[in-house]
């Protein structure tokens, strides 16, 4: 195990913001893991762990302690037969390389969830979703390591998924560290083409020729075509991390879609039809709750994409939801966010939470 000092902690997130970290430490096995506890306990320093940088919000001062990059790799079958496959997924694996690994095998259950940044470690955390599919719904358990090195495998059910939220990010297993996932994906079910946008889109690729029917007609053609489909849709948001793009320094969706009571949905209608607004997205959550939309309310409290905020920071020019890092830093980013918040409450007295993680 190699314990580095004094590294920088800007280049390990998209944000690409934040101060040093006094020891760094990269994981690449459960051993190493362990030997970076041991360090951690030893010397009493505190610990965060972190993985593709894409969910993670790290201070201006930077962070007095170990980071432990997760590194642990692999993509293992554990069992098949002719209706699923059981793969066994090591934490460090970058997330959209596993999705692109079973879209090619013919295997459905995460394809909408192509693009979406970050390692596979951190996808049961937050309970990735996008595009009508979540991870849990292909999660079978959680291989973790506990604060002091004792391994547990942690079932899908104890693991309580909710709309981005689980055990894991605000539970009872929210210091566990998580070493692989394991997924059961199949060989049977239909591509997910659920999602209004996707099945606007799916539709109109089918109708462009007589190629894209045959396509669409072969499994493992149709899983490829609507990767390629969900890709894209992420990219023109600037929801897939590229460099050259500068909307992708940030996190993606910055605040979470809003679930509220019945009884709030109704206040929120009479609110909005006042504004006059009167029909703003709304959908049922498997909850019996409501779902509303955190674009619309951002939108339509006042700030627009391309907005440019004090401290070098600013929304997305492609999407709303993307708060960017310009030339500024996590102060700034903060308070801008806050604004927001601030802004779309006095307009709709909804509150916006954030969905990536401040550290620490």
């Amino acid at each position: 195990m190699l314990v580095q000092k004094n590294i920088p902690l800007a280049p390990l997130t998209t944000f690409r913001l934040g101060g040093q970290a006094k020891y760094f430490i990269s994981i690449k096995t459960t051993e190493d893991l362990k030997d970076g506890l041991t360090f951690c306990h030893k010397n009493q320093l505190p610990y965060v762990i972190l993985g593709g940088g894409s969910n993670t919000i790290f201070r201006d001062h930077g962070f007095d302690g170990a980071i432990f990059l997760i590194q642990i790799p692999g993509i293992r079958c554990l069992d098949a037969n002719e209706s699923e496959v059981l793969y066994e997924v090591g934490a460090g694996v970058v997330w959209d390389q596993f999705v692109e690994y079973v879209v090619k095998q013919g295997l459905s259950g995460v394809e909408c969830l192509s693009g979406i940044p970050g390692s596979v470690g951190a996808s049961p955390i937050q309970n990735i979703g996008a595009y009508g599919q979540e991870v849990k719904d292909s999660i079978i358990s959680v291989q973790c390591i506990d604060e002091n090195g004792n391994p547990k495998t942690i079932s899908n059910e104890e693991s309580k998924f909710t709309y981005r939220n689980s055990e894991f990010k605000s539970g009872k297993f929210r210091n566990y560290i998580i070493t692989s996932v394991r997924f059961k994906l199949s060989k049977e079910l239909q591509p997910c083409v659920i999602y209004p946008e996707v099945k606007k889109q799916w539709e109109l690729f089918l109708s462009e020729s007589k190629e894209n029917q045959n396509e669409a007609e072969d499994r493992f053609l149709k899983l490829e075509s609507l990767r390629n489909l969900i890709i894209n849709l992420r990219k023109k948001k600037s929801m897939v991390v590229d460099e050259s793009d500068p909307n992708t320094r940030s996190a993606g969706s910055f605040f979470t879609n809003p679930i509220i009571s019945i009884s709030d949905a109704e206040k929120f209608l009479i609110q909005a039809k006042k504004l006059g607004h009167s029909d703003p997205p709304m959908f049922d959550d498997h909850t019996g709750a409501k779902k509303l939309s955190a674009a619309w309310l951002i939108e339509h409290s006042g700030i627009k994409k391309g907005d440019v905020f004090p401290g070098g920071v600013g929304i997305s020019t492609n999407h709303c939801l993307g708060l960017i890092n310009i030339n500024g830093t996590t102060s700034a980013l903060l308070e801008m966010a806050e604004s927001i918040q601030n802004r779309v409450f006095d307009t709709f007295s909804i509150r916006l939470e954030m969905e990536p993680v401040l550290r620490p």
